[in-house]
């Protein structure tokens, strides 16, 4: 091993590969920043981000308004994480913990009481006397120390996710208060995706609620696999041990279907802050750990075992890209996901199948003869070979390609997802086109039911069928998170549509074997509508009319196409298509004769003269297909 690597902090390494997200999708000057110090920080993390690259970092002087929401892509949320990681610094290892639950059940007060009873004695005095944090009768209104705006104090709820930190026994958190609400759920998701651990607290006069089992699914699902369940309000009931028994008990029952979590089940009282640092003397039936000692205590989740080295890569940096380029080769950038690595090992690139060894190896800015898991690597190959963004690098020949996934999908867009439509997929840093070939089921976020459906509304979460553009190396996201995570982008927005996770890799063979006639029902399923006929006939703007129709029916997510040729119809109608058909009188009952008895028929051969009409007749066949 050469000189002793500088270790860098879980933020800060997330902050070096968000840098190098920016480069490479040429985003580097897309930072509103006014804070000369936070410029400088940042100018830093790029300089050991694209080593051996010197980076030309460039700030926008105006805010661009976006929703966050609606991007696959967030200016905003890069700023928050270059933000923290200055906060923290370089080096520090940080517990990252999300608090969820029911609407009204104590998420924010709880944050608060953690946030005061770990400052100083002064600090608690100064609070204590800030007017900003105090209700009318004097008492402190722990919600606004958690980050909540005012208003959002005033009316008991959250709206956005808000960061906190705070520091217990040399153990430093970062902690996020998401929203309770169901039309809020993304925002939980995303944070969850961040999270460790998961803080889930339902109040002891309600119990389990639905919120509940809505955010521990979500936390399971964006791969959280530790978990506190803090029962609050204890208060409320008189610190009733047969209560807590009982909430228990429903915990643990619900907790059977999540076999890979830890879990632990915390009374406390937020508000008077009972049994969140010390135990609570009216309830010494609780033979536990108060929730601060408990989320201290050591992870004890079990780790799967890695026997080969496994990195996407990230990005390429080019000697010709670099002014006075000391290093002649071009490096390969990238986290490794999991494995080591060192100098003179071979690697395997996936798709290409080719290989070389490995002549010089950096972590970050420093030489190493070696690296592991988790670090932000840059790799010399000892001959040039076709490597580029989305490619992986291994040591062996171990990962399966295939151009076919099942996934189970969160769907976040305001636009419904239906069988056939199209979009990106991205898969560790590959990012294909991509199409959402079968909705096998929908899945009850509250209850875990399984029900049929045609289409996916905004919070629904479903498993599906994905068939990519080209072959790519995925594996389910049991085996690793980082390759078996997937995100779609609506191709026409740039929003993000969903992110899910590979259950199942679906190989060549599934459909090699079966050599039947593809039926028009496979197709219409396949594309996700009805095959029809809408009937046209010659006459004044008809054409502009046919062409604003079939515009709408894209942009609704059907596919379509025109014909003037009678004899088409059938075969167009067979494909699974709508068919917008142009026909002379005498052949319009032949048309419509070719017509089964199950396919729609909208005859718009008498003319639509007002645009009334067209709108009305619109929402009729889109309610129809």
């Amino acid at each position: 091993m050469g000189a002793q690597l500088k270790k860098i902090g879980n933020l800060e390494r997330e902050a070096v590969y968000q840098v190098r997200e920016m480069f490479s999708y040429g985003r580097e000057a897309s930072l509103w920043v006014w804070d000369e110090e936070l410029k400088e920080n940042i100018r830093d993390l790029a300089e050991l981000a694209l080593y051996p690259e010197k980076p030309l970092l460039s700030f926008r002087e105006e805010n661009w308004e976006e929703e966050e929401e609606d991007r696959g892509y967030s200016f905003e949320r890069d700023m928050e994480l270059f933000r923290l990681q200055k906060q923290f610094g370089s080096g520090q290892q940080v517990r990252r913990l999300i608090t969820c639950g029911g609407v009204d059940d104590g998420k924010s007060t709880l944050i608060g009481r953690i946030l005061f009873d770990t400052k100083s004695g002064k600090e608690q005095e100064d609070i204590c006397k800030d007017s900003e944090y105090l209700r009318k009768d004097g008492s402190v209104d722990y919600a606004l120390l958690a980050g909540a705006t005012k208003e959002e104090a005033r009316q008991g709820i959250t709206v956005r996710v808000s960061y906190s930190v705070f520091e217990w026994k040399g153990q430093k958190f970062l902690m996020a208060d998401v929203p309770g609400h169901e039309e809020y759920t993304h925002h939980m998701a995303f944070a969850a995706s961040k999270s460790d651990t998961a803080i889930l607290t339902l109040a002891a006069n309600k119990g389990i609620v639905p919120q509940t089992r809505r955010h521990t699914r979500i936390c399971y699902f964006m791969g959280i696999r530790e978990m506190i369940f803090a029962v609050n309000k204890m208060d409320m009931v008189s610190y009733d041990e047969k209560i807590f028994n009982q909430i228990a008990k429903e915990v643990r029952q619900m907790m059977e279907e999540y076999k890979e979590c830890t879990y632990t089940i915390v009374p406390i009282a937020a508000k008077g802050g009972e049994n969140m640092i010390k135990p609570f003397s009216k309830m010494a039936w609780y033979a536990g750990n108060s929730l601060l000692e408990t989320l201290k205590k050591e992870r004890s989740i079990t780790k799967r075992a890695e026997e080969y080295f496994c990195m996407p890569v990230q990005r390429i940096c080019k000697s010709s890209q670099m002014k006075d380029a000391v290093v002649p080769k071009r490096v390969i950038q990238g986290e490794v996901v999991f494995g080591s690595l060192k100098v003179g090992d071979e690697v395997f690139v996936y798709p290409t199948g080719s290989h070389a060894a490995v002549s010089a190896i950096y972590s970050l800015n420093q030489k190493t003869n070696a690296i592991e898991k988790g670090e932000a690597a840059g790799i010399e190959l000892d001959r040039e070979l076709d490597v580029g963004r989305g490619y992986i690098l291994t040591n062996e020949d171990v990962l399966t390609s295939t151009d076919r996934i099942e996934a189970e999908l969160l769907w976040m867009s305001e636009n419904r997802l239906s069988q056939g439509k199209r979009y990106h997929a991205r898969i560790g840093t590959v990012q294909i086109p991509a199409v959402v070939t079968k909705i096998y089921y929908q899945i009850d976020v509250n209850t875990g039911e399984r029900r049929h459906t045609e289409h996916l509304t905004k919070n629904g979460l479903a498993r599906c069928e994905i068939c990519l553009s080209k072959p790519i190396a995925a594996v389910c996201e049991n085996e690793n998170r980082e390759l078996g995570s997937v995100r779609l982008i609506d191709s026409r927005t740039n929003g993000l549509a969903a992110c899910g996770n590979v259950i199942r890799t679906i190989s060549d063979e599934a459909w090699k074997e079966d050599g039947r006639e593809v039926s028009k029902e496979e197709r219409e399923d396949a594309m996700g509508q009805k095959a029809g006929l809408i009937l046209f006939t010659e006459g004044a703007r008809i054409r502009e009319r046919m062409n604003y129709m079939e515009r709408y029916l894209l942009r609704m997510g059907f596919h379509t196409i025109q014909t003037s040729k009678t004899h088409h119809i059938r075969g167009f109608l067979d494909a699974g298509l709508i068919v917008l058909a142009l026909v002379q009188l005498p052949e319009q009952k032949t048309a419509v004769h070719m017509l089964k008895k199950e396919e729609p028929l909208f005859d718009c051969t008498e003319g639509i003269e007002k645009d009334e009409d067209l709108r009305v007749i619109l929402k009729r066949i889109a309610a129809c297909f």
